[in-house]
């Protein structure tokens, strides 16, 4: 990879491949390689050459499938920026998208397992399943399944992790707490049955 980075250094020059990376260095570990060859294969005079670090994010945050606005926040480009930058990476961007939509749905499944192990030993243990809210072990799961899907650009799935919101129980523990109280409250009433006159 940096045999072809450096044959596209600035301007045509054999440059050094920090030296062609524009402002900034791009920590090739942390980025696509689909990406990174984009921006490689990038024109000396573009505006991903100029700082690549800049552009790498945005590329990986659109490939994320973030916002446009998120993007802008982060790298400082507008939109017609944005516009261009994406137009250039289209296929690396695609190739990304499927590759985090595939880690996504890697992770969902690794956790799927593990929920369903974790059920099994929970159903064969009563007092460990009392204990556990099923919600901490299904939220991680829909959560790796909405990235999943956030990646394909799918619709997603909507997953609120509300606190201080009464839960099912609470509402059951209320109601029949309101019962015994308005049961308190009531007067006793003696109804004897009337016959009827003919």
């Amino acid at each position: 990879m940096l045999e072809q980075h450096e044959e596209i250094g600035a301007g045509g020059n054999s440059a050094g491949p920090e030296e062609s990376l524009g402002a900034g260095s791009i920590n090739q570990e942390l980025v696509s390689p689909s990406i990174l060859n984009s921006l490689l294969s990038a024109r000396s005079n573009s505006l991903e050459a100029r700082d690549m670090t800049k552009a790498a994010l945005a590329l990986e945050l659109l490939s994320g499938g973030e916002t446009w606005e998120k993007v802008s926040e982060a790298t400082g480009y507008n939109f017609d920026q944005i516009s261009r930058i994406r137009a250039r990476h289209e296929m690396a961007i695609e190739t990304r998208k499927k590759q985090l939509a595939a880690d996504g749905f890697e992770m969902a499944e690794g956790l799927r397992l593990l929920i369903k192990q974790k059920m099994e030993q929970l159903a064969a243990n009563p007092d460990a399943l009392a204990k556990t809210n099923l919600r901490d072990l299904v939220l991680p799961y829909g959560i790796a399944v909405d990235k999943g899907m956030q990646a394909m650009g799918e619709n997603r799935v909507v997953i609120e992790h509300r606190t201080n919101k009464p839960s099912l129980e609470d509402a059951r523990k209320a109601i029949e707490e309101a019962r015994n109280q308005l049961q308190k409250e009531a007067i006793p009433v003696t109804a004897e049955p009337v016959e009827e006159s003919q």
